[in-house]
């Protein structure tokens, strides 16, 4: 399905890392506004060059890349500050029904989990009313 999409995939993945420390370098990330940066990097050292990202040196050049601040995202690393929230955000997903990665909560009320093709996510949009915004859609395709 990756190739499909079109989508980087490595064949170089050879460690299932523990990906805490990304998420709580992905809540830094968050509250500096830079998420969407953050989570692209992220992806990518992953998936597209299979890259360790459960290892420090690697989540600073990634928050570095990411346009976080260099010392924030070491502090995080270190001190953990965002670790109750993502506590809550975890059991939050659990109860929703959440029982593996990928899985994604739409308005707080549909859980979609694995991975799935975008017409999935299409159909349940529209189902919860979300007209799709112009330029986005499998008619664009």
């Amino acid at each position: 399905m990756i190739e499909e999409a079109g989508l980087p995939v490595s064949r170089e993945i050879e460690i299932v890392p523990n990906g805490r420390k990304a998420l709580l370098l992905a809540e830094l990330a968050r509250d500096s506004g830079r998420f969407d940066a953050f989570r692209e990097a992220v992806f990518a050292a992953y998936w597209a060059r299979g890259e360790n990202i459960g290892d420090d040196a690697v989540l600073e050049r990634l928050a570095r890349e990411a346009g976080l601040d260099e010392h924030e995202a070491r502090a995080e690393l270190v001190e953990q500050q965002r670790f109750d929230r993502l506590q809550e955000s975890t059991a939050e997903m659990l109860e929703l029904g959440a029982g593996g990665v990928p899985a994604w909560v739409i308005d707080r009320r549909v859980l979609v989990p694995g991975a799935q093709p975008h017409e999935v996510f299409e159909r349940v949009l529209a189902r919860l009313g979300h007209e799709p915004r112009d330029g986005v859609g499998s008619r664009d395709r």
